[in-house]
């Protein structure tokens, strides 16, 4: 399998500038944003992510700190807790959710948490038959869980979070469920049948000879 670092070596060969630093970490970039654009691509078309570029790991919650959004216990309606660190930035899907899944973690009995807006989540326990119990928003790339009187869940400490990633090599140590962080050279990121199109994509971005879509002139040509 491919890893980035091997990516940047190939395309940085084919642009006949191995050994430039800028150019180097320009194609880093660029591959990520391909490989972004890719997956958010496919869920277009076929309604779902492949297991094998989801990332999972464990988030920590504390209690919402005061002053940062409006705590429902007060109300008789819950309480919320926050993650403790900011969440990475998950690829944008289209189905309307932040995350693939967010579970329960520490409980007896885990169950999936449902996405529900914190504006509202306060209104969800006052629903007639309305079975869920617990909600999550992502705010300012925080995770928020909604707690709506659920006494299973009041000591609720952490929740597993899986989704694709932004930035799949930038998750902090405390988060993973393995051991050790994933790097450029983890071949994991990046499945083999992405490989081909993530070079199209990143070369046409370095050739300002490709006409695009746009029909507009290269620059090059302006000054013929």
């Amino acid at each position: 399998m491919a890893s980035i670092s091997q990516l940047v070596s190939e395309i940085a060969h084919s642009l006949q500038q191995p050994d430039s630093v800028p150019v180097r970490r320009g194609i880093a970039l660029d591959i990520i944003h391909a490989r972004n654009k890719l997956i958010r691509q496919s869920f277009e078309q076929h309604n779902l992510v492949d297991k094998v570029l989801q990332q999972r790991y464990n988030v920590t919650l504390i209690d919402c700190p005061d002053g940062d959004i409006a705590d429902y216990k007060d109300l008789g309606l819950g309480t919320i807790k926050r993650s403790k660190d900011r969440v990475p930035r998950p690829v944008r899907l289209t189905n309307g959710l932040p995350f693939l899944s967010v579970r329960t973690l520490g409980v007896e009995n885990p169950v999936e948490i449902a996405y529900v807006p914190e504006a509202s989540s306060k209104f969800y326990a006052k629903l007639p038959g309305f079975c869920s119990k617990i909600t999550y928003d992502y705010i300012n790339q925080y995770l928020y869980i909604n707690i709506l009187n659920n006494a299973n869940f009041a000591e609720l400490g952490k929740v597993v979070v899986e989704s694709p990633f932004e930035v799949p090599f930038k998750l902090d140590d405390d988060h993973f469920d393995t051991k050790g962080n994933y790097t450029e050279d983890s071949d994991f990121i990046i499945s083999e049948d992405m490989v081909l199109d993530i070079k199209k994509l990143v070369i046409e971005s370095f050739n300002p000879n490709i006409v695009r879509e746009t029909e507009e002139i290269p620059i090059p040509n302006l000054m013929k």
